[in-house]
């Protein structure tokens, strides 16, 4: 089975299990085989830290951004 092949059944799936299979797939790829960061997020990265740290924005949990994207989506009803 090839990449295409494999692409081209997961994309006959509803969006919630494509959605399923994105977050099943990552889950699998260990820290170390993560692509590193290009400056352009480095960047943004230490644009937002400043603002936290400056007390000009607040944060959210990860499971927080994860419940708003699904609700966003319409994944969650």
């Amino acid at each position: 089975m090839t990449f295409q092949d494999v692409l081209s059944a997961a994309q006959t799936l509803s969006p919630a299990d494509r959605m399923r299979l994105v977050n099943a797939l990552w889950e699998e790829v260990p820290p170390e085989d993560w692509p590193l960061p290009g400056p352009e997020w480095i960047s943004e990265a230490q644009r937002r830290s400043d603002e936290y740290d400056a007390g000009r924005m607040s944060a959210s949990t990860w499971t927080e951004v994860q419940a708003r994207a699904r609700q966003k989506a319409g994944l969650d009803g």
